[in-house]
């Protein structure tokens, strides 16, 4: 069980790096060169909220860079490993 939890962990925080390094280096200036004011502090309701405004901008210029869409799949993944984890964590502890 604690390997299972441990590959859990490694996940998250892989996925979950490489779609803090998609928004610091992609969406925040996607966000920034279209004349919108992005978040400097790094956490997920940033992230979330520059992700949001650059979703904005891609409707109102016509088109949906790839790294929006590398970054929904990196962010949909970390979460699916989070909420695994606390699922394994749930079950082992009712048995």
């Amino acid at each position: 069980m604690q390997i299972l939890l441990v590959s859990f962990l490694i996940g998250f925080g892989a996925f979950m790096l490489a779609s803090v390094l998609v928004w610091a280096f992609r969406i925040q200036r996607f966000v920034e060169s279209h004349g919108e004011r992005s978040a400097s502090v790094i956490f997920t309701g940033a992230m979330l909220r520059d992700y949001q405004t650059a979703r904005r901008i891609a409707d109102r210029i016509g088109r949906k860079p790839g790294f929006l869409i590398l970054f929904e799949r990196l962010f949909v993944a970390a979460i699916a490993f989070f909420i695994s984890g606390v699922l394994v964590l749930l079950i082992e502890s009712l048995r």
